[in-house]
């Protein structure tokens, strides 16, 4: 391809019956402004192709970024999903053993509070037993005392008639 400062330094050779040198000379300068014009022009989108094409790239290279973050974020989300099933496994576990910690022991104690209640229940039939018999003891003495009495009144009563 012919740059533009080849075109104007071409010359040409000298005829008599030839071109208008003049004439020639100011196509050529034409020409030449024109080649000079579209070489910057070519030059100026061959730096776009290549800001482009580098662009493009550093896209692609985005594209592939985003798709691996995707990918590892859609793997985290699972392993974190996986994760809290497991926690949440073991805290329900530990939760029924707990619980049944919990039931064990309210059994125990309703058990020493059953057999407690066993034990005084006959405890009091044992005292009750006892006050009843105390008290009959008691009343018999008592009935004991005023027949007592009584013969002593009756007797004195007697004793005072005959004198």
């Amino acid at each position: 391809m012919l740059t533009a400062l080849e075109i104007k330094k071409q010359e040409f050779s000298k005829s008599m019956r030839g071109y208008d040198t003049a004439e020639v000379r100011g196509f050529l300068d034409t020409v030449a402004a024109d080649v000079e014009k579209l070489s910057a022009s070519v030059q100026a989108q061959s730096s776009e192709i290549e800001r482009l094409k580098a662009e493009s790239e550093a896209y692609r290279r985005l594209e592939g970024n985003m798709k691996d973050a995707l990918i590892n974020s859609q793997e985290t989300l699972k392993d974190a999903r996986e994760s809290a099933r497991k926690e949440a496994e073991l805290t329900k576990r530990e939760a029924e053993f707990e619980a049944d910690k919990i039931i064990q022991s309210a059994r125990k104690q309703e058990g020493d509070i059953l057999r407690e209640l066993s034990s005084l229940a006959e405890r009091r039939d044992r005292l009750v037993v006892k006050l009843k018999t105390i008290l009959r003891s008691e009343l018999e003495l008592i009935d004991l005392l005023e027949k007592e009495e009584k013969k002593s009144n009756e007797s004195t009563f007697t004793t005072k008639q005959s004198d």
